[in-house]
C-alpha cells in the first residue's frame, strides 16, 4: 500500500483554498473567531501566567493573547494555545470519532506563524483545514477513541495536526511535509489523568508549540522515517486502545470532507463539553416544568461511561474540579437556572446549597460508548417523575449556534480587553478572514 504519512504529506502540500468546501470555510470562520475569544478571556488565568512567566515573553515576531506582548512563534504557540484553553471554553470537533479540541491546538500553530511568515487569511483558513482533515483521516482510522487507553486527542494527535497547519504555512513540498507530521508524531503527548489541573491547557499549548517546531524543522532537513504514523511500532498502533486501527485503507482526501461533515461545536457553557447535552436537558425540563431546588428528591443522569470519561470530578472542591464534574453542572442548573462563567468560582462552589443539592445527583452508565438513549430522570418530592432525552447540544455541527450567538460569547469574553468599537472590528475580520492580509492587522487587546 502507499504510505500513509506520505499520503498526509502529499495532501498538505497540495491543498488550495479554492478548492474548500464553502461550508467548511464557513465553519474556520467561526473557529478562529471563537479561539480569537478563549484565548483573550485566558490571558490572565494561572496556566498562561506560569507557561508565560518560564518561557518568554523575550521578543519576537508573534503576538501573546492578542496584545501587545511578543514571543518567537513556538512560544507563542505555546503561550496562546494553553491561553486558549485554559477555561475549558474553546471548541470541540470530529463528534463521534473522538473528543478533541481543534482550535486550542491548530489555531496557535497558525496565528503565531502566519504572523512570523506574513501569510494571509486565505493561507490561515487553508492551513487550518489541511490540520483538520489530517486529524479527521488519523482519528477516523481506529474505533477506540484514545481517551479509553488515557490519551488526550488533543496533546496528542493535536500536535500532528497543528505540524501539518504550519508544513501548509511553510509551504513544504510532499516530503517534507510528510516528515513534519512525521516529528511531530515523537512529540505527541498529554494524558486524560492530568484532566482537572493546569496541565490539560497545557496540553493543547505544547501541540501547537510542537506543530510549528515540527514544521520548522522539517523545512531545514530534519527527517522522519517514511512511515512513522502508520507502522507497527508508529504512531497510530502506540496510541489505540486496543490495536483495531486500520491503517491498509488508502487514504480518502477530498472523497469527503472532515470539516464539513464532523466540523467543530462551539461551547456555550464554560465547562466540560460532557455535560452540555445535560445541562441542555436539565434546563429545557425546567423551562416546561419550573421547578425549585427544594422540591429535588434526586436527579439521575444516564449515559455511557465513555461520555463520562471526561467528568472525572463527583465531588468538586473547587472551580477546576467543577469544569468536570455532572453533578455541580446539575447543581448550578436548577439553583440558577444558568452555568455561566460567573458561577465557576471556588466560593460558589462551595456554597452549602451548591454542596447539598451536588449530592441529590447519580450517575447511571448505560451500556455502549455513543450518547444513543442519553437522558435523565428528576424525581420531585411530590411524586413528580420528570423525564428528558437528550439530543446534541446547542452548537454542535448539527444545530449550529446563530451569529448573535458567536457574537454574543465573543463579546462577554473579550469585555475589558478590547473596547467597544475594537470588539466589533475584531469580530468582523475574522468573520472575513478570508480578506485578512496578515493577522497583525487584528486590533490589539489590552491586558
Amino acid at each position: 500500500m502507499a504510505s500513509l504519512t506520505q499520503d498526509i504529506g502529499a495532501f498538505i502540500s497540495g491543498l488550495r483554498y479554492e478548492e474548500i468546501p464553502e461550508a467548511g470555510l464557513a465553519s474556520v470562520r467561526n473557529g478562529f473567531t471563537d479561539y480569537t475569544a478563549a484565548t483573550i478571556l485566558g490571558r490572565n488565568d494561572d496556566v498562561t501566567r506560569v507557561v508565560t512567566m518560564v518561557t518568554g515573553p523575550r521578543g519576537g515576531d508573534s503576538r501573546l493573547c492578542f496584545g501587545a506582548g511578543r514571543a518567537t512563534a513556538p512560544e507563542a504557540a505555546l503561550i496562546n494555545g494553553a491561553s486558549a484553553h485554559a477555561q475549558d471554553y474553546d471548541d470541540v470537533g470530529l463528534g463521534g470519532i473522538q473528543p478533541t479540541h481543534p482550535s486550542a491546538c491548530i489555531a496557535p500553530a497558525i496565528f503565531a506563524e502566519a504572523e512570523a511568515l506574513g501569510r494571509s487569511g486565505k493561507d490561515m483558513l487553508t492551513a487550518y483545514v489541511a490540520a483538520f482533515e489530517t486529524w479527521g483521516e488519523l482519528g477516523s482510522r481506529d474505533p477506540d477513541p484514545p481517551h479509553l487507553k488515557g490519551w488526550h486527542s488533543t496533546g496528542t494527535f493535536g500536535a500532528i495536526a497543528a505540524a501539518a497547519a504550519a508544513a501548509s504555512l511553510h509551504k513544504l513540498d510532499a516530503p517534507r511535509a510528510a516528515h513534519a507530521v512525521g516529528i511531530a508524531s515523537s512529540m505527541a503527548a498529554g494524558v486524560v489523568g492530568n484532566f482537572g489541573s493546569m496541565t490539560k491547557p497545557f496540553h493543547a499549548g505544547r501541540s501547537a508549540q510542537s506543530g510549528v517546531l515540527a514544521a520548522r524543522l522539517a523545512a531545514a532537513g530534519m527527517t522522519a522515517t517514511k512511515n512513522s504514523l502508520e507502522s507497527d511500532v508508529g504512531f497510530l498502533k502506540a496510541i489505540s486502545p486496543a490495536g483495531k486501527v486500520d491503517v491498509e485503507t488508502p487514504a480518502r482526501f477530498r472523497e469527503r470532507w472532515w470539516i464539513v461533515s464532523h466540523g467543530l461545536g462551539f461551547k456555550l457553557f464554560p465547562m466540560c463539553y460532557g455535560a452540555h447535552r445535560a445541562l441542555d436537558g436539565v434546563l429545557e425540563l425546567l423551562q416546561a416544568h419550573p421547578f425549585g431546588a427544594d422540591e429535588v428528591e434526586s436527579i439521575e443522569v444516564e449515559a455511557s461511561r465513555l461520555q463520562y470519561t471526561n467528568l472525572v470530578h463527583t465531588d468538586p472542591k473547587n472551580a477546576l474540579d467543577a469544569k468536570f464534574s455532572m453533578e455541580f453542572a446539575m447543581a448550578s442548573a436548577v439553583l440558577l437556572r444558568r452555568v455561566t462563567r460567573a458561577e465557576f468560582d471556588d466560593s460558589f462552589v462551595n456554597r452549602p446549597d451548591v454542596r447539598a443539592m451536588m449530592k441529590k445527583v447519580s450517575r447511571k452508565f448505560l451500556p455502549g460508548k455513543g450518547p444513543d438513549g442519553d437522558g435523565m430522570v428528576v424525581l420531585l418530592k411530590d411524586g413528580r417523575r420528570l423525564e428528558k432525552k437528550f439530543r446534541e447540544p446547542l452548537g454542535h455541527p448539527r444545530r449550529p449556534p446563530s451569529q448573535e450567538a458567536i457574537w454574543t460569547k465573543f463579546q462577554d469574553c473579550t469585555d475589558g480587553a478590547l473596547s467597544p468599537a475594537d470588539q466589533k472590528r475584531m469580530f468582523d475580520m475574522l468573520q472575513h478572514a478570508d480578506s485578512l492580509a496578515r493577522p497583525s492587522d487584528l486590533p490589539v487587546a489590552g491586558l
